[in-house]
């Protein structure tokens, strides 16, 4: 069988293999992507390259449509026709791909990584992704509790809805030896819209009193305040230098706005995977991947108080740190690998 995987706007597969043989990024592929050939799926990433009027004209549809990369799927089309199947991550590739179908193209396998309730979606974007999910031949997503939402106000039949969850790349983010004895560093990074850094901030605050040398490593693009005398802001991508965040931290801490798309999820794996506990927002389908006193404390949205005092707790009791983070690693590597993930990706690709 053999697979089409549209990449979004400036991703490159080429381009992504050679950073990674350099350590700067997971897998050796986006996502991973590439172990579809263990299991008999032939790969072909598709990317695209458009002249400089083509791209502003993309840009704009980019941005009237909130990211949907509606030119980059005609530009494109004729690399779908010699697949078998379309296998789209998220929905900027995926929507596209799946409205083509109607056109003769190849049937899609649609992940949605966004999209949660109908009245929450802008009008085009709405527009579109409901046409798409219900032509999708397979509509799958790393947080479950999606799946309900896409039946009910989506329209999208049971028998077509996945759940399959994220996985990561385990051998990349290694376990990291333990942090220095005493550390009161808190690490935390994103750079989506449901990302609470104000709310981490404060947090991290509150707790100077208790712990005078805490210090809160933020990697961010988005914008937040957080002093100097409180930490250290990193802005840009870090991708493998996230590392070096997870090996310096005691406590991970993913601070959420509240949303049912599961972001933060990353994040969250890449610190299980290198032996930190996490202290993280109990969104709907968090607990799937991180659990509550075993891997990491889940904490209400929108209580700095309750967030302040799960770092306390777990700043203060090295031991409990060392346990949590132990058990967080090995629950990674158990459930939440890339290769794990990707199986059950291609049992879906080689159903449609």
């Amino acid at each position: 069988m053999r697979a089409y995987i549209p990449l979004p706007q400036g991703l490159s597969a080429t381009a992504w293999a050679e950073r990674h043989r350099r350590g700067e990024v997971p897998d050796a592929s986006p996502y991973g992507l590439h172990r579809l050939a263990d299991h008999g799926v032939d790969v072909t990433f598709g990317e695209v390259a458009p002249g400089r009027i083509t791209e502003r004209v993309a840009a704009s549809v980019r941005y009237r449509t909130c990211g949907l990369e509606l030119v980059e799927g005609l530009l494109t089309a004729g690399d779908r026709r010699r697949a078998d199947v379309v296998l789209a991550y998220d929905e900027r590739t995926g929507v596209p791909a799946t409205l083509l179908h109607a056109t003769g193209h190849r049937p899609t396998v649609l992940g949605i990584g966004w999209l949660t309730h109908r009245g929450a979606a802008p009008r085009l974007h709405g527009a579109f992704a409901q046409r798409a999910v219900r032509r999708a031949a397979s509509v799958f997503t790393q947080c479950e509790p999606v799946l309900g939402i896409l039946h009910r106000e989506w329209g999208v039949p049971r028998s077509r809805l996945h759940y399959v969850p994220l996985g990561i790349d385990t051998d990349f983010y290694s376990v990291q030896p333990g942090p220095e004895p005493g550390t009161t560093v808190v690490a935390g990074a994103g750079e989506d819209r449901y990302r609470d850094h104000p709310l981490l901030v404060a947090a991290v605050s509150r707790l100077r009193s208790r712990y005078p040398g805490i210090r809160l490593e933020l990697a961010t693009d988005l914008p937040v305040r957080l002093p100097e005398d409180l930490g250290t802001l990193y802005r840009g991508r870090l991708d493998g230098k996230m590392r070096d965040l997870y090996r310096r931290a005691g406590v991970v801490a993913v601070a959420l706005k509240p949303t049912v798309s599961g972001s933060g999820l990353t994040v969250a794996l890449e610190a299980m995977a290198s032996g930190r506990p996490l202290v993280m927002t109990a969104n709907p389908g968090v607990d799937a991947y991180v659990e509550h006193g075993v891997t990491g404390l889940l904490v209400p949205p929108d209580d700095v108080d309750a967030f302040a005092a799960a770092i306390g707790e777990l700043l203060s009791d090295p031991a409990r740190r060392a346990e949590m983070g132990a058990a967080a690693a090995i629950r990674a590597r158990e459930r939440f690998t890339s290769s794990r993930m990707v199986a059950n990706l291609a049992a879906l690709v080689r159903a449609v």
